[in-house]
């Protein structure tokens, strides 16, 4: 099991990039989590259903707040980021990732019997 700390790799990027990110909003909308994750894998979106449910919109970059540290909002689930339409998108979400994750921000946990692991889903 492996947990990436979203607050250290905000930190680790440069300061002209991280104004770049900060007011960008990240785009999630049902029918993506529901194609990926939906029991019936021939779901299907119809246009009625994209007005009646429209993406969510958070930020890509916000604030733990028990800590008051920022960290990267970064998942599965979305479409789009700021201006960039939903292929840009991937590439952008795809390259951020890849740095986000890289191994100096992951936690890696090896089981034993007996374990208890908890975590803070607004900051890994």
């Amino acid at each position: 099991t492996e947990f990436c700390d979203m607050r250290l790799a905000w930190e680790a990027l440069p300061a002209e990039e991280q104004a770049k990110l900060e007011p960008l909003i990240a785009r999630h909308p049902l029918w993506l989590s529901r194609r990926k994750y939906g029991d019936d894998k021939s779901f299907s979106f119809s246009e009625e259903d994209v007005r009646r449910y429209p993406p969510v919109e958070r930020p890509l970059v916000d604030i733990h707040r028990p800590t008051g540290r920022r960290a990267l909002m970064l998942g599965a689930n979305i479409a789009s980021v700021g201006e960039l339409d939903e292929i840009d998108s991937v590439a952008f979400l795809d390259e951020l990732t890849d740095r986000a994750t890289a191994p100096e921000f992951v936690y890696s946990h090896r089981w034993t019997a007996g374990d208890l692991l908890l975590w803070d889903n607004r900051c890994v």
